[in-house]
């Protein structure tokens, strides 16, 4: 025996434990009684060779791996696997070994324990199972989570980065508050704090900012965890994406319009209450049923009032509540009050309650029809006969009696009028009804009690379709009289009203909602990587202009072509719909091969360039396209539409009448995008934004006439940027308008600063976007922060550009001009003859000053083009008493050239370059004191001011 089996023995004997021997190769194991006594074996039954046996087939080859690792390391051996227990089940056991030495130092085998951990592994597992069920759960309810401290602040949440552009830890404490749209804040905010105060349940709507730059309508929730003592422990609450909801709310209210030119036309009373809104629209008949003018409102308590007292409280149960929501017709008949001549009368109401997406009501719509006479001849033949002889002047309605026992029956005189049929076997008319609603007939003639009215689907035999009503009343046990009426006007009516709240009623088309709701079936019932179908967004380019030059129904002409080609150019089992506006959408079913969505993309433009021709003229119509697939673009309705609209907006950046299929690089252009604005408003909020001036100089004396504000970013990382490094914040209006607030705020307390230093007055030209021009009290507020620092109004120049004149807001940009130049403001135009302006608008505009593009003077020695231009500009506007300044001149020789051709005055690095407010101080400091705006060296176009 060696000396390590020795101390095995001596180690085993008597012990509790599972313990184990091994040689250093491995071979030759021993396991002391209380491992036997574990699987249930006599002791020395088990050996390396058979061990296998008692392991769980599924961690044989995991623990085999192990022990020939530990073997190959000789380094200690851990590891946890199942192992069969004498009851049969299988136990988690963790085997650790390590490696022993003799004396000389030389390992001479292994030594190891096995221990039971059968209870903490199977503790650990449900713990991790029920963190995989917590996550699943998280994943598949498509909703935000988050827990907050008793004072509110946020700790923790899951999915709060797929719902708003925050990342990270931004969230924690208040700091997802930044993400909240600006105009909720403050309610969100109160409701909130109202929460925290009372306790109470936290339930609030805003918008938040997402990733791609949007906001979207969440719900959020929270309830408070208490302890035992009833002190709140945490708040823990949910997030929920509302804003398709929103947008269907929205798009419902903007069909009002034409759907109540459509209830008009009918000549049943039809009434509409918006649940959202608390409107209700009642068309001409309804009002002449009730006796109430045009002018009178109804409302809720106002109808009430005309119900007969004694009908309100079934009204009430019928009537006043949102159920049911399943899309079921409910009606009722009761006695109203004429609110003209108090005249009692019967009614016969319907009405269908229209639901969101969620299930919740935010409509009803239905019908009111005068049955009074047909109710008066029921209770008068009631009361005298038993068998109902219904009154045929009721218009198109049918008295019949059927014999139960044959099934004949017999039906008045206009009955072939209306059913092309007389009386006869009840089989013959069932072969009439749609085969969906002949049951709803049987059940009828067999019900005990036939006092209910149903509807039903009836086909003459001339092939005309009708809705029929039938009401009947059994009489005895063999005979069953009622009375058939048509409904098809009511029915028609009512499908109308359904349509347009599907459709699009100009082109026809499905509507953004219905679209969106056949988009998000279809993607909720694919998966797979395979692409399975694809989505392009289509944008007329420059549509505005069709509106603006040839009038809104041109518009609407070229709108109803533009869906009639679409649908042309699509397959039948394509979706084609109008998103709104110049907007629509179309849905490649069916599984595209490789560039199908391109071709299609191509052949849409392609069909759209095609000659279009109203009111005597032809133009051709442009498109943008953008094209996501799914599921690589994303997997979800919500995502795809991004991606497609992501494209979209590329197509238009790279110049329009294009497509342009979706990348990820787009979405991280567009995330860059937003990075940079909300860098900017970062810079604004730190005053990073601040005007640098660039002089402009008298080509005849030399002198200074004033300075140009331009704007300069100081960016605390990348250094002073000109706005071409930061252009796209003036795409945002918002963001535009504070930009040039800020720089005026600037530039005005800059010159109370020269001239509070001594310095001569100097007039400062200020660049304003069109953006601004949007606010009505523009012009007011330039002039109140002129008069907080004391400075006339004839030493700022306002400077725009051509775009002003292609803004929606023309008109107000006009009239903000005008009340500028009639304060003493100087109205200079830049960047002229590159833009859009017209001599028209230098007659329609108070123009002072017209800024020549530095294009044109770059090569006016040697191009005689641009020497002409430049020449005929200055003679236009010196006749139209202009001043005229060249902009980017850099040498001498253009400034002479331009001396010669009458320009007034020049700007560019020939002079000096923009400078800091400090810089221009010290600037007009060192000017000659007899000639304080002169600029330093020689006179003349030459003179240069020195700086860069």
């Amino acid at each position: 025996m060696s000396d390590l089996s020795r101390r095995f023995d001596r180690i085993i004997n008597g012990t509790p434990q599972m313990l184990w021997m091994s040689r250093a190769d491995g071979k030759g194991d021993a396991f002391n009684k209380a491992w036997h006594d574990f699987v249930g074996v006599p002791p020395g039954t088990i050996t390396s060779d058979n061990l296998a046996q008692w392991i769980h087939p599924d961690d044989r080859a995991r623990v085999r791996h192990a022990w020939r690792r530990a073997l190959s390391a000789q380094d200690g051996y851990e590891i946890d696997y199942r192992l069969r227990h004498h009851s049969g089940a299988y136990r988690w056991v963790t085997a650790r070994g390590a490696p022993t030495y003799d004396a000389d130092g030389r390992m001479e085998g292994w030594l190891g324990t096995t221990i039971d951990i059968d209870d903490r592994k199977k503790a650990e597992l449900l713990l991790a199972l029920n963190a995989q069920r917590y996550r699943a759960l998280h994943e598949t309810s498509a909703m935000v989570l988050w827990i907050a401290l008793p004072d509110g602040r946020v700790t923790e949440q899951w999915g709060w980065a797929s719902v708003s552009a925050q990342e990270g830890d931004d969230f924690r404490d208040w700091g997802w508050l930044a993400a909240v749209h600006p105009e909720d804040r403050q309610r969100v905010m109160a409701r909130w704090q109202t929460a925290l105060a009372g306790g109470s349940v936290y339930d609030a709507s805003f918008r938040v900012l997402t990733r791609s730059g949007d906001f979207r309508w969440v719900e959020a929730r929270a309830v408070p965890v208490r302890d035992a003592d009833g002190a709140i422990r945490e708040w823990v609450g949910k997030l929920s994406d509302i804003h398709e909801r929103m947008e269907a709310e929205e798009s419902l209210r903007a069909s009002e319009e034409r759907l109540r030119l459509a209830v008009e036309s009918t000549a049943l009373g039809i009434w509409d209450a918006d649940f959202v809104t608390g409107r209700r629209e009642w068309n001409t008949q309804a009002r002449a049923i009730l006796g109430l003018p045009d002018e009178m409102p109804v409302d809720r308590d106002s109808f009430r009032a005309r119900v007969h007292p004694d009908d309100r409280e079934e009204v009430e149960r019928r009537f006043f509540v949102d159920s049911p929501a399943d899309g079921s017709v409910y009606r009722g008949e009761y006695r109203i009050l004429r609110a003209d001549t108090g005249e009692e009368r019967w009614v016969a109401a319907t009405g269908r309650t229209v639901v969101d997406g969620r299930g919740r009501p935010v409509r009803k719509i239905g019908t009111v029809r005068d049955i009074t006479e047909r109710k008066r001849s029921l209770q008068a033949l009631s009361s005298s006969e038993r068998r109902l002889r219904l009154a045929l002047q009721a218009a198109r309605m049918i008295a019949w009696e059927q014999d139960l026992t044959t099934g004949f029956v017999t039906r008045s005189e206009n009955a072939v009028g209306i059913l092309g049929i007389g009386s006869g076997p009840v089989e013959e008319i069932l072969a009439c009804i749609h085969p969906q609603d002949r049951q709803l007939r049987r059940d009828f003639l067999h019900s005990p009690d036939c006092g209910d009215t149903i509807e039903i689907r009836y086909l003459r035999p001339d092939g005309q379709r009708l809705w029929l009503a039938i009401r009947g009343e059994r009489v005895g046990n063999d005979r069953l009289v009622g009375v058939t009426f048509d409904i098809t006007a009511q029915k028609q009516a009512e499908e109308e009203a359904w349509r347009m709240a599907s459709l699009d009623g100009l082109t026809g088309l499905s509507n953004r909602a219905s679209f969106q709701e056949t988009l998000e079936h279809i993607c909720s019932g694919m998966s797979g990587e395979a692409p399975a179908f694809s989505l392009l967004l289509v944008d007329l380019d420059h549509f505005k202009d069709v509106n603006d030059t040839l009038g809104h129904d041109a518009g609407d002409q070229l709108l109803m072509e533009v869906g009639a080609r679409l649908r042309r150019a699509v397959r039948a089992g394509d979706v084609v719909a109008r998103f709104g506006g110049d907007e629509f959408a179309v849905l490649v079913r069916e599984p595209p091969a490789a560039g199908w969505a391109e071709k299609l993309a191509e052949r849409i433009r392609t069909t759209l360039l095609a000659p279009f021709a109203t009111r005597g003229r032809t133009f051709a119509t442009r498109a943008s396209i953008g094209i996501a697939t799914f599921p690589h673009d994303g997997a979800n309705a919500k995502d795809l539409l991004k991606s497609a609209d992501i494209a979209l907006y590329r197509a238009k950046a790279e110049g329009r009448n294009r497509f342009v299929t979706y990348t990820p690089a787009l979405r991280a252009a567009v995330e860059e995008r937003i990075a940079l604005v909300e860098d900017v408003r970062r810079g604004l909020r730190a005053r990073e934004i601040v005007p640098y001036y660039q002089p402009k100089v008298c080509l005849a004396s030399g002198r200074i006439v004033g300075f140009e504000a331009l704007a300069r970013w100081n960016h605390p990382d990348r250094g002073l940027l000109t706005p071409a490094s930061f252009s796209v914040a003036f795409e945002d209006p918002e963001l535009s308008r504070a930009l040039g607030e800020q720089v005026l705020a600037c530039v005005t307390a800059d010159m109370r600063h020269w001239l509070d230093h001594g310095l001569a007055p100097v007039q400062v030209a200020v660049n304003v976007s069109p953006a601004e021009f949007s606010d009505r009290r523009l012009a007011s507020s330039i002039m109140e922060m002129l008069d907080r620092r004391g400075i006339p109004a004839r030493w700022i120049e306002v400077e725009i550009t051509e775009a002003v004149f292609l803004d929606q807001m023309l008109a107000d940009a006009a009239a903000t001009l005008q009340e500028l130049h009639a304060a003493g403001f100087s109205i200079a135009l830049d960047d002229f003859g590159t833009g859009y302006a017209s001599l028209s608008h230098l007659k329609r505009f108070p123009i002072d000053h017209i800024k020549i593009d530095k294009s044109f003077i770059h090569e006016i020695e040697r191009n005689e083009d641009d020497e002409a231009i430049v020449s005929a500009v200055i003679h236009l506007g010196h006749r139209m008493k202009m001043q005229i300044t060249a902009e980017g001149v850099e040498t001498l020789s253009q400034a002479s050239r331009l001396h010669e051709l009458g320009c007034d005055n020049a700007q560019g690095h020939l002079y000096a370059g923009a400078m800091s407010a400090c810089d221009v101080t010290a600037f007009l400091t060192r000017l000659p004191g007899d000639e304080s705006c002169a600029a330093p060296g020689r006179r003349g176009p030459a003179a240069r001011a020195g700086g860069g």
